[in-house]
């Protein structure tokens, strides 16, 4: 690819503009999707219906978000496919992530598509990276510290999300 800097670019600039949607909805706007509509509920774009459904009852088990710098602002979870993914993960400079990445500072967390061929992967890499968000800290024992309580919640409650 020649210029991944403008990829990443336009696909911040796509992000960022769905970011804004949820403002959206005091107009009426039928556009937007079911994730937007629950207060303070993440933002959930790319996703299928179910995926939708299932990220959203993760991060609302996910008590650990609570009271965290920037809690008020909305998380974004960004469904790429995965070459795109693999593009973006370039961009932020994450080269040692696989399937999913945070950025703690714009609160979004981009998972690539492939992330959804199993429910233990699946769970493993969405709690984990909740748990960056949990801890405030870019250090991976520290994050998945945090997963593994959120990861217990989210078994006992959203798994049924996924059926």
């Amino acid at each position: 690819m020649k210029h991944p800097q403008s990829l990443v670019f336009w696909i911040c600039l796509q992000c960022l503009i769905v970011s804004g949607l949820p403002n959206a909805l005091t107009a009426g706007n039928p556009e937007v999707g079911p994730s937007a509509l629950l207060a303070g509920g993440p933002v959930i774009i790319g996703a299928t219906l179910l995926q939708e459904r299932f990220l959203t009852c993760v991060a609302q088990v996910s008590d650990e978000l609570r009271d965290t710098p920037n809690s008020n602002e909305r998380l974004t979870v960004v469904v790429l496919e995965h070459q795109k993914f693999l593009e973006m993960r370039e961009g932020f400079h994450a080269h040692k992530t696989k399937l999913a990445f945070s950025s703690l500072l714009a609160r979004r967390i981009y998972l690539s598509s492939r992330i959804f061929g199993d429910f233990e992967t699946l769970l493993r890499c969405i709690t984990h990276e909740l748990g960056h968000f949990a801890t405030q800290s870019v250090y991976e024992d520290h994050a998945e510290r945090a997963a593994d309580r959120i990861r217990q919640r989210a078994r006992q409650t959203c798994q049924s999300a996924v059926q």
